[in-house]
């Protein structure tokens, strides 16, 4: 275990909000999420070093998802591809690119990257699993380098597009992270960052259960204040916000976390009907309707390099 300062403003002056018993699930002793009280930014502290954090990504994290292919429920394979293109319309339109180079860092399995290499973009990615980085280049031929960013061999101003869906929150300094992928980026590059969005009302609702902060794995909490002055100060001007994504995966595992900790005997019930196939889908309309109101779990920012790098950008004017 390590304690660290708030990455966004340096400071070591934070107020706890979350220790580890108040989770009710399995986390290091001592384990705190802590708000920064100059910035405001949420991190943990103490929280695992590098050397130890694998252990708590197993084998069957959610984010490693097979092929859409490989779903054995066609409304499902549907709604997955149609969550795929979606992010590929947006960065087309933010980018202003019908085809360039995109880096996806933490690409999981590779199904974005599959996604934008179909429509003719050069894709690769980073990602720290072994076993996704390889599901990636077995099932799709595509170019993973397995570690961090930092570790990949890429060169300055080599990309137009960088991705981070999920991603970013789990970083150990999400400050370095932005700082190195802004010289990865050519004059006009565009950078996606999605994380759970701390003004949810899915947090509203299970408070402490709520996935966005899925200790010892989320290492940050970013509301969109502290990520908006996270990109500024490291050379990013935001182009806009958007909740794209409907939560109801999020939503359940927050639910199964508060069940478990308050009425045990109904979470097993509970967890196996919302299992159920096209169980989610009576709850597509109101989760939709959470994210045009930009209360969605989960929200994206899209965003370019300043000065004149902005200037090149071709959609700056909007």
């Amino acid at each position: 275990m390590e304690t660290v300062n708030c990455d966004l403003c340096g400071r070591d002056d934070a107020d706890v909000v979350y220790r580890e018993a108040r989770w009710r699930q399995p986390v290091p002793e001592g384990v705190a999420l802590v708000r920064c009280r100059t910035c405001g930014l949420m991190y943990l502290s103490p929280r695992p070093r590098r050397s130890e954090i694998a252990q708590y990504y197993p084998s069957e994290y959610g984010a490693y998802r097979t092929a859409v292919e490989d779903d054995r429920f066609p409304p499902m394979r549907w709604m997955r591809r149609r969550k795929l293109a979606l992010r590929r319309r947006l960065i087309e339109r933010y980018s202003h690119l019908g085809r360039g180079t995109i880096l996806d860092v933490g690409c999981a399995t590779g199904l974005f990257l599959h996604e934008m290499a179909l429509a003719g973009w050069d894709a690769a990615g980073v990602e720290l699993s072994g076993a996704a980085a390889e599901y990636g280049r077995a099932r799709y031929g595509l170019q993973i380098h397995e570690g961090t960013l930092e570790e990949a061999t890429l060169a300055a101003a080599s990309l137009d597009v960088i991705t981070y869906w999920d991603v970013l929150e789990h970083t150990f300094s999400p400050r370095a992270e932005l700082e190195h992928a802004a010289t990865l980026l050519r004059p006009g590059g565009l950078l996606v960052i999605n994380v759970p969005n701390f003004g949810s009302a899915e947090r509203w609702v299970f408070g402490p259960y709520w996935i966005g902060f899925d200790p010892p794995r989320h290492l940050y909490v970013f509301s969109r204040a502290t990520l908006a002055r996270l990109l500024a100060e490291t050379g990013f001007a935001i182009l806009g916000w958007r909740c794209m994504m409907p939560s109801f995966f999020s939503a359940t595992v927050s639910l199964d976390r508060l069940l478990n900790a308050r009425m045990p005997r109904w979470a097993v019930l509970v967890n196996r009907l919302l299992s159920l196939p096209g169980a989610r889908f009576p709850f597509e309309p109101a989760l939709t309707l959470l994210n045009w109101l930009h209360l969605g779990g989960t929200i994206a920012v899209f965003a370019c390099l300043k000065g004149a790098q902005l200037e090149a950008w071709p959609g700056s004017a909007r």
